[in-house]
C-alpha cells in the first residue's frame, strides 16, 4: 500500500512529464485502434462488393469453360441445381447466367468485353445491378436487344443512351455471330476495372446469338452469412463433382492473398504505433530517473530493496497508462463511430481505381478494442523495464553525492 501511494505521488511531482507519458499512450492507443478500424472497413466494404456486386459467395462453371470462354462448355443439369439452391434456408439468391467473350463496337471505337446474358429479375436478388444504373433504365420490358453498359464503356466508345453498339461473339458452332443492341441504361459501381470488362443483355438475346437452347455457363449464389461461402462450396463440389464449384476468395484474383495481406498490414502498422509508444515511455521514464537520482539512492540507502524499487518504478507506469489508456480508447471509440457513420472521403486518392470505395467507414468489433487496448498497455509497462532496471545499477553512495 505503501509503494501504490508514494507511485501516486510521485507521477504527479512532474506534471509535464507525466502528461507527456500519458498523452503519449492516449495517442498511441488512438491511433492502433483507428489504424485497424480504417484498414478493417477498407477491406469490408471491399469484401461486400465483390460480394454482393460482384461474384455472389460461390459460383458453379463447368471446369473447361473458364480456360478459353467457349459457349459449348455449358452445365447442363443447371434447372435441378437451381432448384436444389433455392431450396436451402442459406440461400438469399440465385441467379443463372450466359456468358460470352466478344467485341462491343461503335462508330467510333471498340473493344473487348465480357457479355452476361442474365434474367433481370433474378439478378436483382443477387447483384443488385437494377441499383448502380446511373442513366436510362433497368431494360425496358418486351424489348429485344437490350444493353446495359458501364460508364467507363460508354466513354471508351464514345457513346450515350439509347445509340447503338455491335457486340461480335463465337457461337456454339465456333461461327462468328453478330448483332445490334441499343442502350437501355449505363451503369456505374466501385470497381472501374470490373465495370471496364462487362456488360448485360437479356440471357434470352444471348442465347440467340449463341445457338443455345439449353444449360447456362454460370450459376452465381448470394448466401445469408459470409461465413457459409467455403463450407457450401465445398459441399456442393463434392454433391457435383463433374462441376467447378468456388467461392469467392478463389474467384476474384489474388483476393485471397489481399485478405491475409492487410491482416498482416494492420499487425505491421500497430507494431509501428507501438514502437513509437514505448521509445517514447523510455525516454520519459529514464528522464525521470535521472532527475530522482538522489532520492532512489536515499531509499536505497534507508533499506528499500532492490525488487520493491522495481515495483515502485512498475507501478508508477502503470498509473500513467491507466490514466492514458480509457482516455485514448474513448477518443478511438468517439472517432470510428463518427467515421463510421460520415464516412471518409478518399477521392482523389486512386483507390477506386484498385476496386476499392472512394468512401471508407471504419468500423471495429468489440474484440479488437480489448486486443488493442491489452498490447498497448502491455507495452507501456514493458517499456518501464529498461528505466527501472537502470535505475536498480545504481549504488547508494554515488546516488547520494549526485546533485
Amino acid at each position: 500500500m505503501m509503494l501504490i501511494r508514494l507511485a501516486w505521488k510521485n507521477i504527479w511531482r512532474n506534471r509535464t512529464r507525466s502528461l507527456v507519458v500519458i498523452i503519449a499512450t492516449s495517442l498511441g492507443l488512438w491511433a492502433g485502434i483507428f489504424a485497424s478500424a480504417f484498414v478493417k472497413g477498407m477491406m469490408e466494404q471491399k469484401i461486400n462488393t465483390v460480394i454482393e456486386k460482384e461474384l455472389s459467395h460461390f459460383q458453379i462453371h463447368n471446369p473447361k469453360f473458364k480456360d478459353e470462354y467457349l459457349p459449348e462448355f455449358l452445365i447442363r443439369n443447371d434447372q435441378e441445381i437451381l432448384a436444389d439452391l433455392k431450396s436451402r434456408p442459406e440461400v438469399r439468391g440465385t441467379v443463372s447466367r450466359v456468358i460470352s467473350m466478344g467485341m462491343i463496337s461503335s462508330p467510333k471505337n471498340a473493344g473487348s468485353i465480357r457479355i452476361n446474358g442474365i434474367i433481370p429479375e433474378d439478378e436483382k436478388l443477387v447483384t443488385s445491378l437494377d441499383s448502380r444504373v446511373v442513366e436510362g433504365s433497368y431494360f425496358e420490358e418486351d424489348r429485344k436487344n437490350q444493353i446495359l453498359i458501364s460508364q467507363k464503356t460508354a466513354d471508351h466508345l464514345k457513346v450515350r443512351l439509347k445509340s447503338k453498339v455491335v457486340i461480335t461473339l463465337q457461337d456454339v458452332h465456333r461461327e462468328i455471330s453478330a448483332g445490334a443492341f441499343r442502350i437501355a441504361g449505363i451503369y456505374a459501381s466501385d470497381n472501374p476495372m470490373f465495370d471496364e470488362m462487362n456488360a448485360y443483355v437479356l440471357q434470352d438475346d444471348l442465347r440467340r446469338l449463341l445457338d443455345i437452347e439449353e444449360g447456362t455457363h454460370e450459376i452465381a449464389v448470394l448466401l445469408k452469412e459470409h461465413d457459409m461461402a467455403e463450407p457450401m462450396a465445398t459441399e456442393y463440389s463434392k454433391k457435383y463433382p463433374d462441376l467447378l464449384v468456388e467461392p469467392w476468395l478463389d474467384l476474384s484474383s489474388g483476393m485471397r492473398y489481399m485478405v491475409e495481406a492487410f491482416d498482416t498490414y494492420v499487425y505491421f502498422i500497430v507494431g509501428i504505433i507501438l514502437l513509437a509508444l514505448i521509445l517514447s515511455i523510455i525516454n520519459t521514464m529514464l528522464m525521470a530517473i535521472l532527475e530522482r537520482t538522489r532520492e532512489i539512492g536515499m531509499l536505497m540507502a534507508i533499506g528499500m530493496n532492490k525488487l520493491r524499487l522495481f515495483v515502485l518504478i512498475l507501478t508508477e507506469t502503470v498509473f500513467l497508462s491507466l490514466i492514458g489508456g480509457p482516455v485514448g480508447l474513448l477518443i478511438a471509440w468517439l472517432t470510428v463511430q463518427y467515421f463510421g457513420k460520415r464516412g471518409i472521403d478518399l477521392v482523389g486518392a486512386a483507390y477506386g481505381e484498385m476496386g476499392f470505395g472512394n468512401v471508407v467507414y471504419p468500423f471495429l468489433e468489440f474484440e479488437s478494442y480489448i486486443g488493442v487496448t491489452v498490447m498497448v498497455m502491455i507495452m507501456a509497462v514493458l517499456a518501464a523495464i529498461y528505466p527501472a532496471w537502470k535505475a536498480l545499477r545504481l549504488r547508494p553512495v554515488e546516488a547520494l553525492r549526485t546533485d
